[in-house]
């Protein structure tokens, strides 16, 4: 019975998706959306079946789950639903769209299916595909609001992210020579001699993938697409879509079993201080909300790389860094995006007095500041204090030094900016859209997630956390 029913759960978290995408072309508006809607919650109600029912293993020779994949699978369905939901409201403020809602449901559905397809597959070479296809499904979504800039970060981030992911191909082909086949749950089991030809593939992969994670110096498409894509797409781009692809680069980092060569573990921790660093100062400069948020989640992705290179206890902490940051971020969105319907700008220095005209929104965004930046008890708390902590028990405490400057750089840049928007004086002309809380629920409801990462752990969470960042060669607190 309990096989039967992870099947079925493991067709339906493909299934509701990839329906939802064809079901969204209907000629109704109202059809297409209750069609992304339905499908979204489905697709969440089977990622959280299967990580209830702990279902690992193989199914046939392309599809497989381990607790590693079954915590993403929540993480990406759960910021999906809650997008498709926002997204309603959010349609509404956009004037001479590009797309139709039609075709944005469509392109959103498929988008989470691409995602879906990444993880659900056992195949190193299909996991290839469903990076790839998460841009090809992901690039239209950009351009919603037909704007020239939307149109140019658009071609960047395809031709960039394409060129990263040329580059991960090359590593997944140097990998086949090497070991004759792509089977990531094989190649883990019993992973092959640390021979140059291999630690040159995880080194490819990491420059490929981390292309698309937005590390540094491969970051340049990040900020643009993230900040023109509209809001509960960015939500999906800075929560689920770069924690994709670094679950792309982790099946192929564990090729190399344990412990790592210090080659490949000082590499991967180089990209990690650099990326966090280099976000954490380059976000103080923004003058542009979304972008603000943007370099916000690079510094995140850093700061996982971080935990995954260092080992131990702080694989278990990026885990719950990476999950806790996904709902705190999307919340963190959902807020921009009414501030945005609202007041029509982006540009931080023509904001203030949020939190007088806009209370439940401007409330949102400033626990949502906190939380994307750390604060306790937030579960990204928890996962960067875990970081911290396995890079001194791994007897590197200047990386753990290096964690606590960049956290802090990052806290107080994004949250002195969100601070003046919300609490300072109105500034910049009155706005001529109607100020409005739409879709406060949402921010709260995935502030409330993130939140429950860090005090409760949701019950079942934690030791499914701990089995995941076993599944990379790491252990639980």
């Amino acid at each position: 019975m309990t096989i039967a029913l992870a099947t079925l759960a493991l067709y339906g978290v493909l299934v509701a998706p990839s329906a939802a995408a064809v079901l969204s072309v209907a000629p109704r508006d109202r059809l297409s959306e209750l069609a992304a809607r339905v499908g979204s919650l489905l697709a969440f109600a089977a990622a959280v079946t299967l990580l209830a029912l702990g279902a690992n293993g193989t199914w046939g020779p392309y599809l497989g789950l381990d607790a590693l994949s079954e915590v993403f699978l929540v993480m990406i369905t759960g910021i999906y639903a809650t997008s498709a939901w926002y997204s309603k409201r959010y349609l509404r403020s956009v004037h001479r769209p590009f797309l139709t809602p039609q075709v944005y449901y469509a392109l959103l559905s498929a988008f989470a299916f691409a995602m879906v397809f990444t993880l659900v597959v056992s195949d190193l070479g299909l996991m290839w595909i469903g990076v790839e296809a998460t841009t090809v499904a992901s690039a239209l979504l950009i351009v919603l609001e037909r704007k020239p800039t939307s149109v140019e970060a658009a071609w960047r981030y395809t031709l960039i992210a394409s060129a990263g992911l040329t580059i991960a191909l090359f590593a997944l082909i140097l990998l086949y020579s090497t070991t004759g086949t792509l089977n990531a749950f094989a190649l883990a089991a019993h992973a092959p001699p640390a021979t140059l030809p291999i630690e040159m593939a995880v080194a490819l992969a990491l420059v490929g993938y981390g292309t698309k994670v937005g590390l540094f110096p491969m970051h340049t498409w990040l900020p643009d697409a993230h900040s023109e894509a509209p809001s509960p797409v960015s939500a999906m781009f800075s929560g689920v879509l770069l924690p994709t692809a670094l679950y792309a680069f982790l099946r192929v980092y564990r090729v190399l079993g344990t412990p790592v060569p210090s080659s490949i573990q000082y590499l991967v921790l180089a990209f990690g201080i650099a990326t966090a660093l280099v976000a954490a100062f380059l976000l103080q400069r923004q003058r542009s909300f979304k972008r603000l948020l943007a370099y916000s989640s690079m510094e995140v992705m850093g700061l996982a790389l971080i935990g995954i290179a260092v080992g131990g206890v702080a694989i278990y902490g990026a885990l719950v860094l990476v999950f806790a940051h996904a709902f705190a971020k999307s919340a963190a969105f959902y807020s921009a995006g009414n501030v945005l319907q609202a007041q029509g700008t982006t540009r931080i220095d023509e904001l203030g007095g949020l939190g007088r005209t806009m209370p439940w929104t401007g409330a949102g965004w400033l626990v949502a500041g906190a939380a994307v930046t750390g604060a306790p008890p937030f579960g990204t708390f928890l996962g960067e204090l875990l970081i911290v902590v396995g890079a001194v028990q791994a007897g590197l405490p200047w990386v753990g030094g290096l964690v606590v400057v960049a956290i802090l750089i990052a806290f107080l840049g994004v949250n002195s900016q969100i601070g003046r928007m919300v609490l300072g004086d109105a500034r910049g002309p009155p706005a001529s859209a109607p100020r409005r809380d739409d879709g406060a629920g949402l921010i709260y409801l995935n502030l409330a997630v993130a939140l429950a990462v860090g005090v409760a752990s949701l019950a079942y969470l934690s030791p499914a956390i701990a089995h995941a960042a076993s599944a990379l060669g790491g252990a639980g607190p």
